[in-house]
């Protein structure tokens, strides 16, 4: 699942380093390196970085028009600068993408732990309260196709089986594979144009391996997030997959029964959210050779590692009676530590959710709460309404929405804008110092509060 960010023609979705290819900006993946580089350093631009200075004035006059001429124009902007030519791949390493990560922290810095694996906004406030760099195992590349109907599969796979082998064969070595991710529903104005490949990593690339050995403190722990949420995909070849869907309401059969491949079917760890396992043990074999200590967190849905940071801030010292419900990439963890308020990641805006946030508010009462809500520009069926998100959270608090204007939802052309100065106004008024922190212990404590008991020692 991807979101569908307005003005396309403003915005380089994959942007060049040189020769290279980084990941797009707007993948929830990256987000979460962003975020969390942006909360150990203080600084970063948040979603904005998407977004040239110049795109603000036309991005107001678009949300000035109906949904529909709104949805018009920024489907058009998508047809001409989504992704990258496919000619770009030729010289392409799929390992430049690991050295890309490690390259948004400070070297030359003792961190007392590393967190490394599947990436979700749970995990992007988990890293930032333990002040660590979070090393990702995926990376979202988009790469434009001709023209194509959203609802036609073949052509999307035809165009992503050449792609992903493309990949596969100019890199030299074998430490990932290429999940071609197709979501109709959620992603449908962006298919038309690109295939969205995302690249999984099976080994520990030597960029992570340097960047642990060297940053990582003597007493220093690493934090493997083995996120095993699954999902069926088409085996399409060795190393080569195509996913149908994802996380949200819409249940994965009723992906595969819409939309036929005549390819095998495999149940597997999810595109976006799941860790390969095969990463999980090259990061517990090079633990144990380097004589490192792993903190394993393992839950089968994103919404486990949402629920472990909110009661990781607790634990830290935040504000019991506020809260703020950030989602998908509309999140800025920076602003959490620094002003005490906790947060809850909602993975979409969808209807599964709202209910994640129902079931989790029952019998709860706060002060304050906060709201920044995914304007995904997504028709979806399963899209909750901003009337349905009010109705929900309202009697639980005086609720602030940050970033949306609930007259254009989902379709909010200035959300981003309206999002990062929500955040820099709440960190200029509720500052807190220091920024709240969680220990290693604590984070332990929160994963097994019952610990067996020490064995006693024998009587005399």
């Amino acid at each position: 699942m991807t979101i569908f960010l307005p003005l396309a023609f403003f915005i380089p979705f994959v942007s060049a380093a040189g020769a290279g290819i980084t990941p797009v900006c707007f993948d929830s993946g990256t987000r979460v390196v962003r975020e969390v580089a942006a909360a150990l350093t203080g600084r970063g631009e948040s979603i904005l970085e998407c977004y040239p200075p110049v795109s603000k004035p036309f991005l107001w006059l678009l949300h000035l028009l109906p949904e529909n001429l709104r949805i018009a124009g920024i489907e058009w902007g998508s047809s001409v600068s989504v992704g990258v030519p496919p000619g770009r791949l030729a010289e392409f390493d799929a390992m430049s993408l690991p050295q890309w990560c490690r390259s948004q922290y400070p070297d030359g810095r003792e961190y007392k732990a590393i967190v490394i694996g599947s990436p979700n906004g749970g995990v992007a406030h988990l890293a930032a309260l333990l002040h660590a760099p979070f090393l990702t195992a995926s990376f979202l590349l988009a790469v434009r196709h001709p023209t194509i109907d959203p609802e036609d599969i073949d052509a999307y796979y035809a165009a992503g089986e050449r792609l992903a082998a493309e990949i596969l064969a100019g890199s030299k070595r074998t430490g990932f594979e290429v999940i071609n991710h197709y979501d109709p529903l959620h992603d449908r104005a962006l298919i038309k144009y690109v295939n969205f490949l995302r690249i999984k990593l099976l080994k520990l690339p030597q960029a992570y391996q340097d960047f642990i050995l060297q940053n990582l403190a003597p007493d220093g722990k690493i934090v493997l997030i083995d996120c095993s949420y699954q999902w069926p995909q088409y085996i399409v070849g060795e190393r080569s997959y195509l996913q149908v869907g994802g996380l949200g309401a819409i249940p994965a059969g009723e992906y595969l029964n819409r939309f036929v491949l005549d390819l095998p079917v495999e149940e597997r760890r999810e595109s976006e959210w799941g860790c390969p396992p095969e990463f999980a043990c090259a990061v517990k074999d090079f633990a144990k050779r380097h004589g490192i200590d792993v903190i394993e967190v393992s839950y089968d849905h994103p919404q486990g590692y949402s629920l472990l940071s909110y009661r990781a801030y607790l634990a830290a010292g935040a504000r019991k009676q506020e809260i703020m419900f950030d989602c998908f990439n509309y999140q800025n963890p920076l602003t959490n530590i620094q002003t005490g308020i906790p947060a809850l990641w909602l993975p979409f805006n969808t209807e599964d959710s709202l209910a994640f946030a129902r079931s989790f508010l029952s019998g709860k009462r706060f002060e304050r709460i906060y709201l920044a809500l995914l304007p995904s520009f997504a028709g979806s069926p399963d899209t909750a309404s901003i009337g349905e998100w009010e109705k929900l959270l309202s009697p639980h608090g005086d609720l602030t929405i940050i970033d949306v204007d609930p007259h254009t939802f989902p379709a909010d052309p200035l959300a981003p804008f309206r999002f990062v100065a929500g955040m820099k106004r709440l960190r200029e008024e509720r500052h807190r110092s220091p920024s709240i922190e969680l220990s290693l212990a604590t984070l332990a404590a929160l994963l097994h509060p019952n610990p067996p008991p020490a064995p006693s020692a024998p009587r005399p």
